[in-house]
């Protein structure tokens, strides 16, 4: 279905971050569970975010909804800038004028060296000097921080003005069907509550967008008027699909949402989700740890490890070439239905030390057309001998 992808990005992600401290005092630690990341995703198209366990996956996903408010970085959606973190900037304030004042001090340090048994030509001349180096200092980081106090209330104003629109167009479907479904509602008052917000009053509307919607999922007229415990975990997942389809979402984050079903029962959710993807032309973000369905439903994959993104190509070229050794890690986990195969398979153990980033910092590199990988240069040189 790779053919229904346009050229133009519903949503840009750009150097996102999601940091939270925990502890008290002095014992406090930052978590980076999301950690300078980046990508397009275009429309009409399904990109996979995979990892294992506390990657950052869902943290990513939930920072780009605004369910947690980023710590840096920027979401721009439908063109628009939705969410942009201030947190970031207010700590690299902090830093500015960490740095400033520490560079003051050396300098005054040694100019109380200096000006010891210097005679006093020699010490109005050194005192001139340490006053313009003092004052280069300031002056520069004046600048930034004016700079960075500027970008603050646009950012908050970009992240408050846009939430109409994102509630409208913008929607998740979580992980655990029967925890994000309130137990005391109806299905009819769950799926009905986003058209509420969005606006809508006319009782009798509701009510057909509800059955229309339950329908589309697979589900009848008849079960708006029962509770999420009646319910299979498979017609829960369907109910938190249809919630988030009955305001015509153009974007739909869907969090693992087959991870807690029955194998069966995700052949089906997979199959549904295809199918509003075809008839309707939603774009998806596939948030998923079973790599076999990801690269059944995705077009492209982003790999992630602790908060990074370390890898991003296409679901054919990512199978075929996986570049960095984290992906290929992952990819010799996935078993096939293949008894000689299996008996055979060698597991990839991942060792994150191999990588020396003490002076060379890595970035993402395009090392080729619409092939992302984590690196410093000098494992791009390394990586390109690999792919010849």
């Amino acid at each position: 279905m790779a053919e229904a992808r346009s050229d133009q990005p519903i949503l840009s992600v750009r150097h996102l971050k999601q940091h939270f401290k925990t502890g008290i005092g002095r014992n406090k630690l930052v978590v980076k569970a999301v950690d300078d990341v980046s990508f397009d995703i275009y429309r009409g198209e399904v990109f996979g975010l995979v990892g294992e366990s506390g990657c950052g996956k869902t943290t990513t996903g939930r920072t780009i909804i605004k369910l947690y408010e980023p710590t840096d970085g920027e979401v721009y959606f439908l063109g628009e800038r939705i969410s942009a973190g201030v947190i970031g900037l207010k700590d690299q304030i902090k830093e500015e004028r960490y740095k400033a004042d520490f560079e003051i001090k050396g300098i005054k340090e040694a100019l109380t060296q200096e000006l010891a048994g210097s005679d006093e030509a020699t010490k109005a001349r050194l005192n001139e000097k340490a006053q313009k180096e003092i004052h280069a200092i300031e002056e520069r980081r004046d600048a930034v921080i004016k700079t960075l106090k500027r970008d603050i209330p646009r950012r908050k104003e970009d992240s408050a003005k846009n939430e109409r629109s994102l509630l409208n167009k913008m929607q998740m479907i979580f992980q655990d069907p029967i925890a994000s479904l309130n137990p005391r509602m109806t299905v009819k008052e769950i799926i009905a509550e986003g058209l509420r917000i969005a606006g809508e009053t006319k009782e009798k509307i509701i009510l057909e967008k509800v059955h229309k919607v339950l329908e589309t999922v697979g589900l009848l007229p008849e079960h708006a008027s029962r509770y999420p415990h009646e319910f299979s975990g498979g017609q829960r997942q369907r109910i938190g699909i249809a919630r988030s389809l009955v305001v015509n979402p153009e974007f739909i984050i869907a969090d693992e949402p087959i991870s807690a079903l029955d194998v069966s029962i995700q052949a089906q959710v997979i199959n549904l989700l295809n199918d509003l993807r075809r008839d309707f032309g939603i774009t998806i973000l596939f948030i998923a740890h079973d790599l076999s369905v990801v690269k059944y439903f995705a077009d492209r994959i982003g790999v992630m490890y602790y908060g990074k993104l370390v890898e991003l190509a296409d679901k054919e070229e990512l199978f075929k070439n996986p570049l960095h050794p984290y992906t290929k890690s992952l990819l010799s986990a996935v078993p096939l239905p293949d008894p000689e195969y299996e008996r055979g398979r060698q597991r990839i153990k991942y060792d994150p030390t191999t990588h020396d980033y003490s002076s060379d910092l890595p970035e993402l590199h395009e090392i080729k057309k619409g092939h992302f990988i984590y690196a410093n240069q000098a494992e791009i040189k390394a990586y390109k001998q690999e792919i010849k």
